[in-house]
Parts: C-alpha cells; structure tokens; sequence
C-alpha cells in the first residue's frame, strides 16, 4: 500500500512539554534531513500558535481549535489568495495525528511520527475526534527533491 506520507522518525520530548523545545527539537531534525524552509509571507505560520518562527516557516500548538478550518479536508493555503502551494509539510503529533486522504483512502500515522508530505499532493484535516490538548507541530519547506514523495 502506498501512503502519502513518508515516515522522517518518531520523536517523544522531553518532560516537561515546552512548546519552544519541540519547536527547536523537530526543526533541528528537518535540517538534519536535509529540508529547506518554503518561503511564503502571504501564508507563514499561525500567529496564535505557541511557538513559531517565522523564517523556519514553523509552529508549534498545544490546543486544537475545534472549530477551526482545520477539520475540512484542505491543503494548506487554499483559502488564501497568492499563497506558494506547492511545498511539502512536515508534521507531527503526541496524539491523533493529522489525517490524509489519498486516491480515496484515508491514512492516519501514529502519535509521535515526524512525516512529510506533500501539500498537492493529498488534503489533509484534523481528526473530529482530536482532543483540545493535543501537541502538534507542521512546518512548511521545499519539495525535496532526495526525498521521494507521492
């Protein structure tokens, strides 16, 4: 079966949670994997996350929004006029990851794997049953090309 995601490693921070040090951890993992940050100042990071930096195009959350966007199948950027859509997104998850759906199926990784993916590639949104306190991370960078992606 061919998922639209490809499995980067799993991460589990340390304690305490720090939306800072994830932020930190996991950006230093994507530059480790040879990923370069997307540029793209018409649709960067969520101002309201807990962590973000800007020019990593990079956030960190610690709440769902429950009735945020996110829960519609998208890919990032759609609703944005001008936005670069054509990158890839990492993202990762301390539980209920993101789901993907891809040629009519859909897929969801396990709480604490870093994947990439390609945003026209597949839509993604948050699971419904995703609980408010749930740590996630996504950061947008450039299709890879050492990396094959869907």
């Amino acid at each position: 079966m061919k998922y639209p995601y490809v499995v980067l490693c799993s991460y589990f921070p340390g304690k305490p949670l720090k939306a800072w040090r994830i932020g930190k951890d996991l950006t230093r993992i994507t530059r480790r994997e040879g990923l370069v940050p997307h540029f793209d100042p018409t649709h960067g990071p969520e101002p309201y996350a807990s962590w973000t930096d800007v020019p990593l195009h990079a956030q960190v959350r610690r709440r769902t929004v429950q009735d945020g966007p996110g829960g519609e199948w998208h890919q990032d950027g759609d609703t944005t006029p001008g936005s670069r859509m054509d990158n890839a997104m990492v993202l990762w998850a301390n539980t209920t990851h993101t789901e993907f759906k891809y040629n009519g199926t859909v897929f969801q990784p396990e709480p604490f794997q870093v994947v990439l993916i390609r945003n026209l590639g597949c839509f993604h949104r948050r699971p419904a049953d995703a609980p408010r306190h749930r740590w996630t991370f996504r950061q947008r960078v450039v299709v890879p090309g050492h990396i094959a992606l869907p």
